[in-house]
């Protein structure tokens, strides 16, 4: 075999498996996960609750104690916040209102008529009396005398006729309204406060995938970042009820958060669409979402607040 056909195999050889070396390296190769906080921006001293937001978001946000942001601002459990409404996020006492602005000033009254010009010095001036009505007379029309009826010469007086009382017309048969009379509906009473214990007891935790964090918790991370495969369960790391699960925040297209306890709120941020929704209770083990595909759909960021701060998942969920 000559030296050219030699060359030309190992370059066909070559090209057959560079192939399989690439699509190797990316199979392999995890999607990168960036530390997105879930705290966007300095704390304001007032917040204007937006659309979607709840009062558990909003302490979330700024890592503040909802029992403490609540206290604060006079809202009673189970903390039902609207759209508009201001929030104070420092301070003692709830924000004060938006300034009105004054209304328009009364027109000054025109000064009375005076005499003459005043002194200087005379801060007082003297009205010019109004001069005395003149009475015009009115002509009268004459008055034409009317004839006088006389009195009947007998001394007999007939006794009037009193009127033939007539029979009153029958009374039109009532009809009733076609249209309904609405009933007033008493206003539902805003849902109960979730029910959840105190705190969560040392084995009532679990790992929420099982698969190994890209990034722990400190230096800047407030949790652990996963990036996961899909079709990968995120499962609930302990029981509780759904009080927020709308828009992320830092970047994630989804956020859930849990109220595990008194004390703890957990969060699975996410950029898949999750299986609960507010006011869901879950229990340990249950699946929150699944890991979706593509660049982004595989990451996965998860925080445990205790009383408003973040802490280190792993000595609880066994990482």
């Amino acid at each position: 075999m000559n030296a050219s056909l030699v060359k030309a195999v190992r370059i066909v050889g070559l090209c057959a498996v560079l192939p399989v070396v690439l699509a190797a390296c990316l199979v392999h190769t995890p999607a990168p996960v960036s530390e997105r906080s879930l705290v966007e921006g300095p704390m304001p001293e007032v917040y204007t609750v937006q659309r979607y937001d709840t009062l558990y978001s909003v302490a979330w946000r700024y890592e503040l104690d909802v029992v403490d942001l609540a206290a604060r601002n006079g809202i009673k459990a189970p903390y039902v916040i609207k759209t508009g409404q201001r929030i104070a996020l420092t301070g003692t006492g709830p924000p004060p209102k938006a300034a009105v602005p004054p209304s328009k000033p009364p027109r000054p009254a025109e000064p009375a008529a005076t005499d003459g010009p005043v002194e200087a010095g005379n801060a007082t001036a003297t009205p010019k009396p109004a001069p005395d009505a003149v009475s015009v007379p009115v002509a009268k029309p004459p008055v034409t005398p009317q004839p006088v009826a006389k009195a009947p010469a007998s001394p007999e007086t007939t006794p009037p006729v009193p009127p033939r009382p007539t029979d009153p017309a029958p009374a039109e048969p009532a009809v009733a309204d076609p249209t309904p009379t609405a009933t007033a509906q008493p206003n539902a009473p805003p849902p109960a406060e979730p029910k959840v214990p105190a705190t969560v007891t040392a084995g009532g935790w679990r790992r929420p995938v099982a698969a190994k964090p890209v990034r722990g918790f400190g230096a800047g991370s407030k949790g652990l970042d996963y990036s996961l495969r899909k079709d990968t369960p995120i499962q609930a790391a302990t029981s509780g009820v759904v009080v927020y699960a709308g828009p992320g925040l830092g970047g994630f297209r989804h956020l859930v958060i849990v109220k595990a306890s008194e004390r703890h709120l957990v969060a699975y941020g996410v950029n898949v669409r999750p299986n609960v929704k507010e006011g869901d209770t879950v229990r340990q083990g249950d699946a929150v979402a699944r890991a979706g595909s593509g660049a982004t759909g595989g990451q996965f960021h998860f925080e445990i607040r205790d009383s408003g701060k973040p802490i280190d998942p792993n000595p609880l969920i066994g990482g």
